[in-house]
């Protein structure tokens, strides 16, 4: 071996024994990882940011999609979405699934994010994909809805304000796909609560024989009114000879049934009776009394009152004519008995109801030829029973109620049960009304009752649109009505209404069970101001309370029933047992102060569940709380 092959050889085996350089090899491979990772970092980023978006825009495409109450086709709404987030490529596929209370929509959709560093890998593209889900679902919803009809509610237009808010929540919530299934209650409120004469009798509630107006006698004394014509007492045969009982309608003064009035009379309204329960059903208006027309509806009610007989076929018996109330000029509507009447000209306690809608017709004042028709008038004679007879259902009432509350105590309040007394609110004002937008009485006439487990938006609707104010602010009462009516216990007093034809059929069963899984319960909660003592008349029975306000009365003419501070507790009660059973309390305080705003956010189920409005926003709070009733969520 030459000496150039030795030193040759030499040179390797120390090349190969030295270990100068390993570290730059060892950071080279390390350079290429840290690159590989870092990259695939940037990759994968780019991917998440690109799979993030795909799933932002489907997420809100389908939402769009579900929503019940879109009317376009729900696959070109998502599509419509996708495409104009610039991803109309990425979308993969649409599923609608329509029921009658629901719409589920899917969307799926994939994008390829190409690759920067690890397609160094052989990894040439990344596919991102997104899934989502939206479902609107109505399902069996009760709701009560409880709206403020007091006085106050004239100020600043907040009624005209409230009406179509109103409506166009039950429009919201009462559509095509809820039909049957989302059920209504509507509880008026202004000093009380009218549950109506179905269910007024339904509670064994009993209508007060009045004394010295239109009440009869109780059978062991003389008749009130100093009449003795239709007492069956020990002096009835004194009755019989009175001379003031001729036709069977008693007076004790001379000269008809009606006052003269002190100005030109406006219009006058006359009332039926359908039933034979002396309450009015029907009453029919005549308007347009010229000036020179009587004063004294003597001269000329018994002519317009045939001619109605004439027009109208169920009006088949003398005895269904009531009475009437007249209106005119400055004084104060006033009802006068025909029927039974026991005090001769004096007002009594009845119907004033003049202005808005009544259940009739209207009539001019020169369609009667009065001459021609009087005439024919058959005077009604009224009953002779005494008042140990008795309906089980309708008991011996001789008073033209023109509303049917029953009064709530505070056990009441404990409970969720409906009102356990049979106790008459009496017809009163407390307050001065305002004959324009008012009708007289702390409880609402019988006309402005609670509208109960209706799928009707149209019947429902039209109430809204001819509620008028009454005085008084009994918040508690609207409640202690609403949760009432959301408890189970209350389904025989419904198949009670089913049976008299106040509520439909259908809706045999309601309220449904607390615990049912399928049943989501609402109370929506509305008023305009504080919640008032609870004022009564002292002789609850006396005419004057048809027609002069208990505060323009002597001060010993009335007093307070519960106080204000023991309304609030009754109505907080009544919020916390509605929140142990699972029912969902929105509260609307609408032009309140403070005060008056605490109390009904305290009731709330939550603070989101409270709102304070004012003006005309008080149509977007109801919409608000129509889309969160509707359960618009999303499911995946």
């Amino acid at each position: 071996m030459t000496g150039f092959d030795k030193r040759s050889a030499a040179a390797l085996r120390q090349f190969w024994r030295s270990e100068d350089g390993n570290t730059t090899i060892v950071c080279i491979y390390m350079s290429l990882a840290i690159l590989l990772v870092t990259g695939g970092a940037i990759d994968v980023m780019r991917y998440e940011s690109v799979r993030t978006k795909m799933q932002h825009v489907l997420d809100r495409a389908v939402l769009a999609a579900a929503d019940l109450d879109q009317e376009a086709d729900p696959s070109d709404v998502a599509l419509d979405y996708v495409a104009t987030a610039g991803l109309g490529a990425a979308l993969t596929g649409v599923t609608v699934d329509d029921g009658a209370n629901y719409r589920t929509v899917s969307a799926a959709g994939q994008s390829d994010v190409d690759t920067f560093f690890m397609r160094m890998t052989g990894i040439d593209k990344l596919t991102a994909p997104a899934l989502s889900t939206a479902e609107e679902k109505i399902s069996n919803v009760e709701i009560s809805l409880v709206l403020d009809i007091s006085g106050s509610m004239r100020w600043n237009d907040r009624m005209n304000n409230l009406k179509p808010a109103a409506k166009n929540f039950v429009d919201k919530v009462m559509t095509d796909e809820s039909n049957g299934i989302t059920t209504l209650n509507l509880v008026p409120y202004a000093g009380h609560v009218n549950p109506g004469k179905d269910m007024y009798l339904y509670f064994q509630g009993k209508r007060p024989k009045v004394w010295e107006n239109n009440g009869w006698g109780n059978g062991d004394q003389d008749a009130p009114g100093n009449s003795l014509c239709h007492n069956n007492a020990e002096n009835a045969e004194e009755g019989a000879e009175d001379p003031n009982c001729a036709e069977g309608l008693p007076t004790n003064q001379p000269g008809g049934r009606f006052t003269p009035w002190p100005q030109a009379i406006s219009n006058v309204v006359y009332y039926f009776d359908l039933d034979d329960d002396d309450l009015y059903d029907v009453a029919h208006k005549f308007e347009d009394f010229p000036e020179t027309a009587p004063r004294d509806a003597d001269d000329f009610f018994k002519g317009q009152v045939a001619y109605l007989f004439s027009l109208h076929p169920e009006l088949s018996d003398p005895d269904m004519f009531l009475g009437a109330s007249i209106k005119g000029g400055g004084s104060k509507n006033k009802y006068f008995q025909v029927k039974g009447d026991q005090n001769g000209p004096d007002s009594d306690i009845g119907p004033t109801k003049n202005q808005g809608k009544i259940p009739g017709k209207t009539y001019s004042y020169s369609a009667t030829l009065n001459a021609l028709w009087e005439p024919l008038y058959v005077a009604p004679k009224g009953k002779t029973t005494n008042n140990s007879e008795t309906n089980t259902k309708a008991p011996n009432q001789k008073v033209n109620m023109t509303s049917s509350c029953v009064e709530i105590y505070d056990a009441d309040f404990n409970t969720t049960d409906m009102p356990a007394s049979d106790d008459y609110v009496p017809h009163f004002m407390y307050w001065d009304i305002d004959l324009a937008v008012m009708d007289w009485g702390w409880c609402p006439e019988d006309d402005t009752q609670i509208q109960y487990y209706s799928d009707d938006a149209v019947a429902l609707k039209a109430f809204i649109d001819n509620m008028r104010m009454h005085d008084g602010t009994g918040t508690q009462y609207g409640m202690k009505y609403a949760l009432s009516l959301l408890d189970p216990a209350t389904s025989d007093a419904v198949s009670f209404m089913i049976e008299e034809g106040v509520v439909a059929s259908k809706f045999e069963g309601r309220p449904i069970a607390w615990e049912d899984p399928e049943t989501e319960k609402f109370i929506i909660l509305m008023s305009d101001g504080i919640v008032t003592d609870q004022f009564r008349p002292d002789d609850p029975r006396a005419a004057i309370n048809g027609e002069v306000e208990l505060d323009n009365q002597s001060s010993d003419k009335s007093y307070n029933f519960s106080n204000r501070n023991t309304n609030i507790a009754n109505l907080h009660k009544q919020c916390t047992l509605a929140k142990s059973k699972g029912v969902k309390i929105f509260t609307v305080a609408y032009e309140t102060d403070n005060w008056a705003a605490d109390v009904l956010r305290t009731c709330a189920s939550s603070d989101s569940h409270f709102f304070r409005t004012e003006g005309t926003e008080i149509a977007d709070t109801f919409d608000v709380i129509a889309r969160q009733i509707n359960n618009l969520r999303l499911i995946q």
